[in-house]
């Protein structure tokens, strides 16, 4: 099991990416039921995934500290995760939540054009067919949530289509940082990266005035999950399934996210639906596996310093 981890290749790899996407899609479920604000449980989400983090260091006796270069990319990775977080949510406030989550799942061109371009990814029909079919079936998920005409919306457009950026960023800038690590150097940097968002989240928190008050026992549980299962579980399956997968791949998977998010919603909050966002759903969840069954160039070798 644990040579799985350690060097999973192309499928098991791919089926980390997608399970850990899946994981994340339950992070809205844990942010509404913990009762606390968009930026505090971001802190929370960091804050609350160290420990267990540094479990993991500690039993697989990982170094921390990998060195200045590595550092210097943890940090990068750190500001493009706080970017993408406070550009989304402001974006929100400005064009509403749905025209807000289209446009920042726009990521998956900032992917598709740094793996054309970078890693020469061959672009095959199927994922020429699945980009476009998934942004409609995103649409068709989030189009009711769409508000124009509002005091703001350029700018609450242009931070939207910025949290695709960043996002894409953060997931460009954590590969190029898992190639060169074995399992115990990905946990290492993954924990570091999450002290350090930790950090910035928390003075961000001071800078807005929102506070750290939880309100009880249930919101603890609820942030605890949330760091634990979207934080540690999610992001150590990406993290071990991002070197053996193409980027243009991982921007489809990440998909899954704002689709099962929808389905949370309609499944644990009872949130009315229409045909036309079920088949939203069936459109973007047909087009993520339409693309990342796609053949597509072979993945540059990963290399890990034991």
């Amino acid at each position: 099991m644990k040579d799985i981890f350690q060097n999973p290749g192309t499928t098991y790899g791919q089926l980390f990416v997608v399970i850990g996407a899946a994981l994340i899609s339950f992070s809205p479920v844990f942010v509404v039921l913990s009762g606390v604000s968009a930026t505090t449980s971001a802190f929370y989400r960091m804050a609350l995934s160290l420990p267990a983090l540094l479990l993991l260091v500690i039993l697989y006796k990982a170094k921390l500290w990998q060195g200045r270069r590595q550092f210097g990319i943890a940090l990068l990775c750190s500001m493009a995760y706080t970017l993408d977080l406070s550009c989304w949510h402001q974006s929100i406030l400005l064009i509403g939540p749905g025209l807000a989550t289209i446009l920042g799942n726009f990521q998956v061109f900032v992917l598709a054009f740094y793996s054309i371009i970078v890693f020469h990814t061959k672009v095959t029909a199927r994922i020429i067919l699945a980009i476009p079919v998934s942004i409609i079936g995103l649409f068709l998920i989030c189009g009711h949530g769409i508000e124009g005409g509002t005091d703001g919306f350029f700018i609450g457009t242009i931070l939207a289509l910025s949290t695709a950026i960043w996002y894409g960023s953060y997931v460009i800038l954590l590969r190029s940082l898992q190639v060169t690590f074995d399992l115990s150097g990905k946990i290492s940097t993954l924990c570091m990266i999450s002290i350090l968002t930790t950090i910035i989240t928390g003075v961000i928190v001071i800078l807005t005035g929102n506070s750290f008050t939880v309100p009880g026992i249930d919101s603890w549980m609820y942030l605890t999950g949330y760091a634990v299962i979207c934080q540690v579980v999610a992001w150590v399956l990406i993290s071990v399934g991002l070197p053996f997968t193409t980027p243009i791949k991982v921007g489809l998977i990440l998909l899954l996210q704002p689709a099962g998010a929808f389905i949370w919603d309609i499944l644990i909050f009872r949130l009315p639906f229409t045909s036309v966002t079920l088949a939203g759903v069936f459109l973007t969840l047909g087009a993520i596996y339409l693309g990342s069954t796609s053949d597509s160039s072979p993945i540059p070798q990963v290399r890990t310093d034991e």
